[in-house]
């Protein structure tokens, strides 16, 4: 099954090794309210089968690709107490 959304063009702009914490995020843009508002409640009532799954994948020789990682994206929500140390306003950004 072919994905709705893709993008073949992926820059890895420093190394990364396995054990290494990384983190993704994602802005989708939307601009009319209602469709905001229907989007989050959507993710917020459709559990994990729900959420957005991004899948990254290596090009090799002879148009084959190999999976090389994975995570799933969810609504971020603000944190209890609404800070954060990184300034973000208590969202998980």
């Amino acid at each position: 099954m072919r994905p709705q959304l893709s993008n073949s063009k992926i820059r890895i702009l420093e190394p990364i090794s396995m054990t290494d914490h990384v983190k993704a995020s994602c802005w989708l843009n939307i601009e009319d309210p209602d469709l905001k508002e229907r989007f989050e409640a959507y993710l917020k009532s459709a559990g994990e089968k729900g959420r957005p799954n991004v899948q990254l994948e290596k090009v090799e020789g002879g148009g084959q690709y190999r999976k090389i990682g994975q995570f799933q994206l969810f609504l971020n929500e603000p944190r209890e107490g609404g800070g954060g140390s990184s300034g973000s306003g208590g969202f998980d950004l």
